[in-house]
């Protein structure tokens, strides 16, 4: 075989015996590689779940580089942003929240090492506004109280 057509099939060889390896990983070892995935974008849901219509949620959030501005909620409303994270600087998200004579300011919705842990499974954060605070889930069904009103 001539030097130069065993050049041109060795990345043909290469892809074909990864192939393989992959095709033949045991369901097992599959699971815990993908506990190991690094998701790289993530979306922030925030949802008013105050009990009627009287007043809106009334939120604005921003980050470093990012104002995603100001948005009125009424009842089972939603709010969302996806966005990729940075390597080479911290992603962090904060938005501030007012209902009638309540408000919580510079929450954080989102920030790299913390969010990227608990999100990773569905690369979905979900906040829920309620009348006594703000609840965060990872997956829209599990939530846990973060804010207290």
């Amino acid at each position: 075989m001539p030097y130069n057509n065993f050049r041109t099939l060795t990345p043909l060889l290469c892809m074909l015996m990864l192939a393989s390896c992959i095709s033949q990983t045991p369901v097992s070892y599959a699971k815990s590689v993908d506990n190991l995935v690094i998701r790289f974008r993530y979306k922030v849901h925030i949802i008013n779940g105050l009990p009627d219509n009287a007043k809106p949620l009334e939120l604005s959030c921003h980050s470093n580089d990012d104002d995603l501005g100001h948005h009125t909620l009424w009842k089972d409303q939603e709010f969302r942003f996806k966005f990729g994270i940075h390597f080479w600087k911290k992603t962090h998200f904060v938005c501030n929240f007012s209902w009638g004579s309540k408000s919580l300011n510079d929450i954080t919705v989102f920030v790299n090492e913390v969010e990227t842990r608990t999100c990773r499974e569905t690369g979905n954060c979900f906040w829920k506004v309620e009348t006594d605070g703000i609840y965060f889930s990872s997956n829209d069904q599990n939530w846990e109280k973060r804010f207290n009103w």
